[in-house]
């Protein structure tokens, strides 16, 4: 082990010390981006439950969100055989 009163000494540890520090910072990222992750599934829950709720009492608007949702493009199989059983596509 390096004497940590000689220069290569307190390079050594300062080193130690930045690898720990960017293993921290890389888990706290990942934590942040998994909370934020949580509140974009949680945001886009609340506002579809008022969606189709909203859609479920007034027809026209009933209409325009199945346009809408038949405009997209972007759904897996998986999710355009539950919009289709669901009668949204």
């Amino acid at each position: 082990m390096a004497d940590p009163s000689t220069g290569n000494g307190r390079l050594h540890a300062l080193r130690k010390k930045e690898a720990a520090l960017r293993a921290a910072i890389a888990i706290e990222k990942v934590r942040q981006q998994q909370k934020d992750d949580k509140e974009q599934a949680r945001l886009c829950s609340i506002i579809g439950t008022v969606l189709v709720g909203n859609a479920a009492r007034h027809p026209d608007f009933e209409m325009m969100l199945k346009s809408i949702v038949k405009s997209a493009t972007s759904f897996t199989e998986g999710e355009k055989k539950l919009l289709r059983a669901k009668g949204w596509l």
